[in-house]
């Protein structure tokens, strides 16, 4: 079982499982997947960072000439068109709905017992990722 596999019909599994429309878990995959493209988008910054010190200078100078001193403000500016931008790049590339269609009838075929590990799968990946971010924010 793919990784994109495990994602899209997973999704749909457990929303068609509730009698509501599977479709919905294209949505809610390329969420997921838009989320790990922005961690991991944030871990090579963070890791820019740490590593090359004249980068770190220059990400903390255009930081402070546009919003100032607060991180914060620079995060909400940031976060949400950078968040749209993948989200419709993986909505038109890997999330379409031929592809969905495609992975969510593979993962259909798998036998029951795979289809309930196919969340770990999902998580493990993603939950390493998300610790990597941390220890790189506080490095």
């Amino acid at each position: 079982m793919t990784f994109l596999e495990a994602l899209y019909g997973s999704q749909y599994y457990e929303i068609h499982q509730k009698g509501r429309d599977g479709n919905k878990g294209r949505h809610n995959g390329n969420l997921f997947l838009s989320a790990m493209v922005i961690l991991l988008l944030v871990a090579v910054f963070l890791l820019a960072i740490s590593v090359i010190p004249w980068f770190a200078q220059g990400a903390t100078q255009v930081n402070n000439s546009t919003f100032g001193n607060s991180g914060k403000y620079a995060g909400r500016m940031l976060a949400i068109p950078i968040f749209a931008v993948v989200y419709i790049l993986v909505a038109i590339s890997v999330g379409n709905e031929a592809n969905f269609k495609k992975h969510v009838e593979a993962f259909m075929e798998y036998p029951d017992e795979v289809k309930r590990k196919a969340n770990a799968r999902l998580l493990v990946p993603f939950c390493a990722l998300l610790t990597l971010v941390f220890v790189l924010a506080v490095w």
